[in-house]
This record gives C-alpha cells, sequence and structure tokens, in this order.
C-alpha cells in the first residue's frame, strides 16, 4: 500500500480528500491501513533496535597486529561519505540488510585514496558463477546510478539470512491482523449501543410506515445515541429495549492490545531478539541483552569483520596481520562504580590501565605506565614434591 493512502487522507481546505469510492471499498481501504500500519509498528521497532545496537559497535582497524585509529577507522566510525555520519550510515545498512535480506556497500575511490563507502540502493544483480568473480551493474544511490561496473572485489556483499524471512513474517501478519480486527469489531459491539424496538402492529401496517421509520431513526434515534444527554421520545405503538450487549468478545482495550504484543513477539523472534527488549519491559533485560547480542547482533557483526577484512586487506595483509573487527563489546552501559571490584581484578590480571579504560568508555591515558601489564602476586605456580 505504501503512504499513497495515507496521502489521501491528508486534508484540504479543512477537509478529509478521499476518492469517489463506495462504502464497501472505503471500509475495506480502512482495514488494510490498519495493518499496513501494525505490521510497519511491528517490524521497524524491531529493525529500529538493531540498527541502534549495531550504530554503537566501534569498527576496530588493525595493521600489522597493532591496532590504529587512521584513516580507515575514521571512515567506518565517523565519516563514511560526504554525506552520512556513521550513526545514519549504519541505520541505512541495516534497514536494507533486514528488509531486502541483503546489502550492498561500493567503495567509488580506490582504496588507497580517500575512504568512501556507500550503501546502495539497488543493483542489477551478478549472475552468479562459481569460480569468476561477480560483477554488478546499475548500482544505484538515490536517483544516482553509477556508470561503471563494480566487481566482487570492489564491493561488501552483506547477505542476513541463507532464506528470507521478510516474506514468511509478512504471511504471518496477514492471518493475525485479521483476528485483531475481528476482535476490534467484537469490542465495538459489546460495548455499543444495542437496542431493539417493538412496533405494534396496528403502527407498523400503514401505508408508508418504512419510510417514515426510516426518517424517525435519522431524525431522533441517531441524535440520542451521539448525544450526552438527550431524551428519547417513546410513541404510542413502539416499545423500545435495550440489549445488554452479553457476548464472548473482549471485555476492553487490553484483550485487543495483548494480541498486537503477540505480534511484536513472533516479529522479535524472527530476528533472534528477546520480546522483553521490544516491549520495553525493564525485568531480565540483563540476561536478554546478552543473548540478543550473542543470537541477533554478534552474527552481524563478525560477518561484516569478515567480508570487510577479504575485500579491504586481502590474504597478503591478513597474513601480515591487518584486519577489521566490529567489536559489540561497547554496546551495553558500563558502571565505573558498580564494577570497581571487578576493575581491580582485571588490573591484577594482566589488562592494562589503558585497556580497562577504552573497555569501559573512557579516553586512554597518554603515559608508558598506563600500558603495562601487571599480575597480581597472590596467585604462583603449583609445586608438588615428589617422594
Amino acid at each position: 500500500m505504501g503512504l499513497s493512502f495515507f496521502r489521501l487522507l491528508q486534508p484540504k481546505n479543512g477537509r478529509t480528500s478521499l476518492p469517489d469510492v463506495s462504502d464497501a471499498v472505503c471500509r475495506e481501504l480502512m482495514e488494510a491501513a490498519l495493518e499496513y500500519q501494525i505490521r510497519e509498528l511491528c517490524w521497524w521497532s524491531c529493525v529500529n533496535w538493531v540498527a541502534n545496537i549495531i550504530g554503537r559497535c566501534e569498527v576496530r582497524t588493525y595493521k600489522e597486529g597493532k591496532e590504529l585509529h587512521g584513516r580507515e577507522y575514521y571512515m567506518w566510525n565517523v565519516e563514511p561519505n560526504a554525506n552520512q555520519n556513521s550513526t545514519a550510515f549504519w541505520h541505512k545498512l541495516v534497514a536494507h540488510l533486514f528488509e531486502d535480506n541483503e546489502v550492498l556497500l561500493v567503495f567509488p575511490h580506490k582504496r588507497d585514496g580517500e575512504g568512501t563507502v556507500i550503501v546502495a540502493d539497488s543493483w542489477q544483480e551478478p549472475e552468479q558463477h562459481p569460480t569468476k568473480r561477480n560483477e554488478y551493474r546499475d548500482v544505484t544511490v538515490g536517483e544516482y546510478k553509477f556508470p561503471r561496473v563494480f566487481y566482487e572485489d570492489d564491493v561488501m556483499h552483506l547477505r542476513l539470512n541463507h532464506t528470507n524471512m521478510k516474506p514468511v513474517i509478512d504471511g504471518l501478519y496477514q492471518s493475525y491482523v485479521r483476528l485483531v480486527q475481528a476482535a476490534a469489531k467484537a469490542y465495538g459491539w459489546q460495548n455499543g449501543q444495542h437496542w431493539k424496538v417493538h412496533v405494534n402492529q396496528v403502527a407498523g401496517g400503514s401505508d408508508g410506515w418504512a419510510e417514515s421509520f426510516q426518517k424517525m431513526l435519522e431524525a431522533q434515534i441517531k441524535p440520542f445515541f451521539q448525544s450526552n444527554g438527550a431524551i428519547l421520545p417513546e410513541f404510542d405503538g413502539y416499545k423500545y429495549e435495550k440489549l445488554d450487549g452479553s457476548g464472548t468478545g473482549p471485555k476492553d482495550t487490553r484483550d485487543i492490545k495483548a494480541m498486537i504484543e503477540d505480534i511484536f513477539d513472533f516479529t522479535a523472534r524472527a530476528v533472534c531478539i528477546p520480546n522483553v527488549l521490544i516491549r520495553g519491559g525493564v525485568e531480565a533485560t540483563g540476561d536478554a541483552m546478552r543473548r540478543a547480542l550473542t543470537t541477533g547482533i554478534d552474527p552481524i557483526c563478525d560477518q561484516f569483520s569478515e567480508e570487510g577484512t577479504r575485500k579491504r586487506y586481502r590474504y597478503a595483509g591478513w597474513e601480515a596481520g591487518s584486519y577489521l573487527r566490529m567489536d559489540s563489546s561497547t554496546v551495553q552501559h558500563f558502571d565505573l562504580f558498580s564494577n570497581a571490584v571487578n576493575i581491580e581484578k582485571l588490573l591484577g590480571s594482566g589488562w592494562s590501565l589503558n585497556d580497562i579504560r577504552k573497555a569501559a568508555g573512557e579516553e586512554p591515558i597518554n603515559e608508558p605506565w598506563a600500558n603495562e601489564h601487571l599480575v597480581t602476586k597472590n596467585i604462583g605456580r603449583l609445586e608438588v614434591e615428589r617422594a
């Protein structure tokens, strides 16, 4: 459906603009809009959560075994290209990765030139060949199409899953949203005004009675239900009786909300996120966050690290100790004071002070003693005396 339907609902001159369609078609459009909104809310809540986490990861660059903060580091963590910062870049990358099950990163400049990486919006799917490198044609970013052909060595091609899960999730949406719509209709009936009128045979047998009765409904009965305070006139031959509206439908909106939360749950499961993190709860979030990092975030980081190392450094660079690594350890908030005891143990177990400061998100100290590795003397070698 997209946004075109919602543009039809934008008010013009104080009135809602709708095409000249029947009431039945309008109801179908509104039901489709409800399905679209619920589907987009659940899907993009999960995808944006992953994008926020990936955006907080640090891409660490190594040259011959030493970590460097040079041009390559700046490109991945600060400015990927002239029109995006790294946060916007990673959000676009994750959006394409989940929506299309794959994403293509292109490098318009040479590797030894100015570092620039761009997320492609579309491209012509290359012909698969087991030994020849792929050729990516018609690579488009926005409205601009690159005139050149990108070869496999010039791009980073990431794939989320072997099989695209998005069509499966969309099928579940269509089935489950019908249940939500049925529950909403049942709620409307359960909590609406329902009356019946008994008409005397004499009153109902007169000529033109049906037309007169319909006009009376429009003039007197309908305003009675729509008003906060009104009087319903009762004529001879008519007797009104209110129905109790008892049934098995939902008693309040919490039942409908629970069904929508079910959609959030299976959407979160599809992207390997514990549902408590999507619902916004606080119970057991520590364990849930560790599980999400292990099953949902680290696989993406691992694939990026592998693809980046083989494309940016090749085998010769990797053999010499040069590589990329996307580090997800910086995602969770680190409280120095609550972890003071653990910090002391790490410091006495061979970690330098700058190693600990970096893991805690603090700036390193530019002093030689801050890089020294210390070991506590409380632990020694086990010596066994033989008889």
